[in-house]
């Protein structure tokens, strides 16, 4: 859902410089000549989502007035936890995943998990992923 942003003055004016032709006042480092109207507004829009946190490609005119626009704001990325990065050490590693467990000596109610049939059997399934793995390689 769109919601509604606000250029600064220096903003606007860049962009009615671009449309004039005036570039020379836009903070984009260029050749003379060599980005066409379209590019260098294509920039200053990218810089201005990037400062302001909306996605650049997503914006329309707001009847609000010419400072005004609508826009997709950039989606909040939430920074990964210290466990969540732990875990995406093991994801897709079979043979690092069950030395981990191994290492636990990890006991349930049958148990030591190491002795338990499906454990041994996914054991198994990642001694065959490790020797294709060195094969490959």
């Amino acid at each position: 859902m769109k919601q509604e942003f606000e250029m600064s003055e220096e903003q606007l004016q860049a962009i009615y410089d671009i449309s004039r032709n005036q570039t020379s006042v836009i903070y984009v480092i260029t050749w003379p000549g060599q980005d066409s109207k379209q590019d260098i507004a294509n920039k200053l829009w990218k810089a201005m989502a990037d400062e302001m946190g909306f996605v650049w490609d997503s914006v329309e005119a707001c009847a609000r007035g010419k400072k005004f626009f609508l826009a997709e704001p950039k989606p909040i990325v939430m920074p990964k936890t210290s466990a969540e990065l732990e875990v995406e050490k093991y994801v897709g590693d079979l043979p690092k995943i069950i030395k981990q467990i191994e290492m636990s000596d990890y006991e349930c109610e049958g148990g030591f998990l190491k002795n338990n049939v499906a454990f041994i059997a996914l054991k198994q399934m990642a001694e065959k992923e490790l020797m294709i793995t060195q094969c490959k390689r």
